[in-house]
């Protein structure tokens, strides 16, 4: 009895020390895609950064491009998924700007890493395919039913769904991403009202 406790404290042990070595491998992986990018960045610079040995990284990541999907995969997509699960009796409307307060809050916090998302997915076809399969699809496949729902619900126009998402999600970014770059042009005071801000402008423009 005694021999099979210890046995089964010992694996439990082993298995903490594995992810917590993986976490501290994303970690790493994280601050160094940040400040080189993808091509800039070694496994064996982000293999000393976490403490470990590089064959350690492979057993892990099969690649340095997984590896950045599941660096970002946290980041991006299961924000959007909490989202999901949290909001599921709010309007399409509220959905939305709850969207947007985190995808804003995102880009604060993680600044470099957006635009390093940008900057690899426009030079490296093997990222950007990956981007979209493990990440960008499925938040995709979480938001489409909520525009659905808005329009079944008379919050929104029936208008094709990419094209609108992606007009969307156009404004957030830039909105963010440039409020950050340049101090000047952000005069809201939080980031509820940066997101009121742009879903009223998206929803119902400019004209009178």
């Amino acid at each position: 009895m005694y021999t099979k406790q210890k046995s089964e404290n010992k694996e439990t042990q082993r298995k903490k020390t594995v992810e917590h070595r993986r976490q501290d491998i994303l970690e790493a992986g994280l601050i160094t895609f940040s400040k080189k990018g993808y091509n800039g960045s070694t496994t064996a610079e982000i293999a000393r950064a976490a403490g470990v040995a590089e064959g350690t990284i492979f057993r892990h990541f099969a690649t340095k491009k997984e590896l950045l999907i599941a660096v970002l995969e946290p980041k991006i997509l299961d924000g959007v998924i909490q989202l999901d699960k949290d909001h599921g009796e709010d309007t399409a409307t509220e959905f939305f700007r709850c969207f947007l307060m985190s995808r804003l809050e995102l880009i604060k916090e993680n600044n470099s890493l957006v635009r390093l998302i940008f900057a690899e997915a426009q030079y490296h076809i093997e990222v950007r395919e990956a981007l979209f399969k493990v990440i960008l699809g499925p938040g995709i496949s979480i938001i489409r039913p909520w525009y659905e729902k808005g329009v079944e619900r008379g919050e929104f126009r029936d208008l094709p769904f990419l094209p609108t998402i992606r007009s969307f999600m156009g404004m957030v970014m830039f909105y963010g991403l440039l409020g950050n770059v340049i101090q000047d042009l952000s005069s809201e005071r939080t980031t509820e009202e940066a997101a009121d801000q742009i879903l009223d402008l998206f929803l119902h423009g400019l004209a009178r």
